[in-house]
């Protein structure tokens, strides 16, 4: 318990203050040496659970799978902190998952795998393809995301690939490029899917069923709206 509380009065000293990607990136190669005193480990502690960024968070994880034996309950409150910290970043008040995978230019993007649909009875034209591709690259640059790295264009869906930012959240992202995308004709449905890896060929005709109407139902059990 004296640990614990040690912990948050030391955190709790650098809360609020912001740090440029070099001085994260100094403060976790610190916490990572072996020849760092603890008294500066304690710090770089403190300082990363707070930021609540993927660049932390990477450093943090390391550091958290084999601390100084002094420092392991330290490594696990930062830990933890941090990951709350970036979970609701980039959730907000959303109940989602995420995968953490530290990829971008700055080591601090997230790797996102979408996927839109057609309405019910549809399936997606070549035009229709053209602007899906071309409206979510243009959100996903007005949102600051690196970019997305590969779209997978079906006529029953369009998967894609997003190099996200932490500041962004999935919602933000698709649910403003299914917008723009329906200004050209209302053919992209508002429902999507976003999960942390790209499905197999199986999971994609379970996750559109899951979309289309429900988990766990058949499409003679969705009073349809369209």
């Amino acid at each position: 318990m004296n640990q614990h509380i040690d912990y948050i009065d030391n955190s709790h000293e650098f809360a609020g203050q912001e740090f440029t990607p070099q001085q994260v990136d100094e403060l976790g190669k610190l916490l990572l040496a072996t020849n760092t005193p603890i008294s500066d480990k304690k710090k770089s502690l403190g300082i990363l659970a707070h930021l609540g960024n993927l660049q932390a968070y990477e450093y943090l994880k390391k550091y958290s799978e084999n601390p100084d034996s002094e420092l392991e309950e330290w490594a696990k409150l930062a830990y933890g902190e941090c990951t709350l910290f970036l979970h609701g970043d980039i959730c907000g008040d959303d109940d989602c998952e995420s995968v953490f995978t530290g990829v971008g230019k700055n080591n601090n993007m997230l790797r996102v795998y979408f996927m839109v649909l057609p309405h019910e009875g549809k399936s997606f034209e070549t035009w229709q393809h053209d602007i899906i591709h071309k409206e979510m690259s243009w959100v996903a640059a007005d949102l600051q995301c690196e970019g997305i790295e590969w779209f997978d264009c079906q006529l029953h869906y369009v998967g894609l690939s997003l190099l996200q930012s932490v500041n962004v959240s999935k919602s933000q992202f698709i649910d403003t490029s299914i917008a723009a995308c329906n200004e050209f004709g209302n053919f992209v449905m508002p429902e999507n899917y976003a999960g942390s890896s790209v499905p197999t060929a199986t999971e994609i005709v379970e996750i559109i069923d899951i979309v289309r109407y429900g988990e766990g139902q058949r499409p003679d059990d969705i009073c349809r709206k369209w």
